[in-house]
């Protein structure tokens, strides 16, 4: 008997669709979104938290309260955990509705208490830089996860030799290694960049109050190393007048890691095209027609791209949202929230679905070679090779060359005997001919370039060397802040009064 699908394409498939690469495809088309500020409650929790454990170390509530407090918290905690409570909208906000469950749950003199010393101006700034942070640190795992995987892929291929091209058309022989490092060295700009955003975020606003400050004898750097951020942001003006500004920062290195995405996305494309067959994606990761069976559809790639402008939107309407404010609290900023969470939520998933379809990837370095041997290729190091031989500027080689295609056609190949012809009509003896069958092996083209960089397989294999260096060294510091953040997050949870 035949399995009835879910969906109604994909009979013809070996393998059943991936379940996240169908929804990363379907997009918001059938995924229902949570408010804002639901995403931001563990983070208002843990806000509180640190807030109220300040208040009471500072002697400004007394241990009853911020046992009550702390009770509450966990109480509101393990309701969120079980989906038992969801955020009233009549109470504007997450803010007042934490607020107002600990008022509820543990008395009225408690739930008062919590407001000492900040506004919601700072509260959400908190929330929003936690969030932000917590974003940043999931990206930079997804990026480096992919980075790896195609690295891995590359010291499998670093003698499997391909056309390189420009505008499209077939240029010069590379290498996939050669291709995948290209890839991963944009990778570690986008994680160096991540990293950077999270250094930027990670500051302490709590305490700026509406902007100006409290009369209340508060501890910013207590709140700072309980909230596991590396330092205060110390002007209280500014912590409020910025909240744009790290959204901004994270948008913008969302948008540069999309647009490499889109970039690998499209290469993809191209070469997995029936009329290229240089890759074949997994029927894991294509999909298909509602009305042509046989089709297999590169749907994710697609989507990478779209999601590629869709970031850029969100950054310009980020980066738009200040301009020109008066310093202090302007209700404008509240927008940022949205627009940085919709760019999040929409490009978080486009690392993990392309490491699923490089690791499942397959490779035609056998197309990948004849292609190589097609399409005159080898015509730049023929004029290299003749430039050097014959103590003649590049130019005039290049002309000779440039002939020579001409008098070769319709072979797909320099042939001999057009290079005899071309050196009679530019008036250069023939002996010094050369012997191009040498020339017609791509292998053995590509391992003539011996400078740092090259396609060459030992200069890609010191290339796969550096890169899986950089990786360390990128990911050692933030592997020290998730453990920072995590032990700081169970410290403020399991706090006794």
């Amino acid at each position: 008997m035949i399995q009835k699908k879910s969906h109604i394409w994909g009979s013809h498939l070996k393998n059943q669709p991936d379940g996240k690469n169908v929804l990363f495809c379907a997009g918001r088309d059938v995924k229902e979104l949570p408010m804002a500020d639901e995403v931001l409650l563990p983070y208002d929790i843990w806000t509180n938290r640190a807030h109220c454990i300040m208040l009471e170390r500072q002697g400004l509530i007394p241990k009853e309260s911020l046992s009550k407090i702390l009770t509450g918290l966990r109480q509101l905690e393990k309701l969120i955990e079980t989906g038992e409570f969801s955020l009233d909208p009549t109470k504007e906000d997450v803010h007042i509705n934490v607020e107002a469950f600990i008022a509820e749950k543990q008395g009225e003199d408690a739930g008062g208490r919590m407001h000492i010393g900040r506004s919601r101006n700072d509260q959400s700034n908190c929330d929003m830089r936690l969030y932000l942070r917590s974003a940043g640190l999931t990206l930079f795992d997804s990026v480096k996860s992919l980075a790896a995987s195609i690295l891995s892929q590359a010291e499998e291929h670093t003698e499997s030799v391909m056309p390189g091209f420009t505008h499209y058309q077939p240029a010069m022989i590379t290498t996939w290694g050669h291709w995948l490092c290209a890839y991963v060295q944009g990778l570690c700009r986008d994680l160096e960049r991540i990293s950077f955003s999270i250094s930027q975020i990670n500051r302490n606003p709590l305490g700026a109050a509406a902007s100006f400050g409290t009369s209340w004898p508060i501890d910013r750097k207590l709140t700072a190393e309980l909230l596991a951020f590396e330092k205060v942001d110390s002007n209280t003006l500014d912590c409020i007048v910025s909240r744009w500004e790290n959204e901004s920062q994270l948008a913008h290195t969302v948008a540069m890691l999309m647009n490499h995405l889109s970039i690998i996305s499209q290469d993809l494309i191209f070469l997995s095209h029936p009329y290229t067959e240089f890759l074949q994606i997994d029927d894991n990761y294509v999909t298909g027609s509602s009305i042509m069976p046989q089709k297999k559809n590169p749907d994710f790639a697609e989507v990478i791209k779209s999601k590629a402008s869709l970031a850029h939107g969100f950054l310009s309407g980020l980066l738009g949202v200040q301009k020109g404010g008066l310093s202090g609290y302007n209700r404008d900023t509240q927008v940022t929230k949205y627009l940085v969470m919709d760019l999040i939520r929409e490009c978080e998933e486009a690392p993990l679905i392309l490491r699923g379809v490089f690791e499942s990837l397959i490779i035609n370095t056998v197309k990948m070679n004849e292609k190589c041997e097609t399409g005159f290729l080898n015509s730049v190091d023929i004029a290299d090779q003749l430039a050097r031989n014959m103590e003649l500027p590049f130019r005039e080689c290049y002309h000779m060359l440039s002939r020579a295609v001409i008098l070769s056609e319709p072979e797909t190949k320099i042939t001999s005997s057009a290079l005899q012809k071309t050196l009679i009509e530019f008036g250069h003896p023939t002996e010094i001919a050369l012997d191009l069958e040498q020339f017609n092996n791509p292998r053995k083209l590509v391992e003539q370039r011996h400078h740092q960089g090259s396609p060459s397989p030992e200069q890609t294999s010191l290339q796969i060397e550096e890169l899986s260096e950089q990786l360390k060294l990128l990911s050692a510091p933030i592997e020290d802040l998730q453990k920072h953040v995590l032990n700081k997050h169970e410290e403020c949870r399991n706090y006794a009064v």
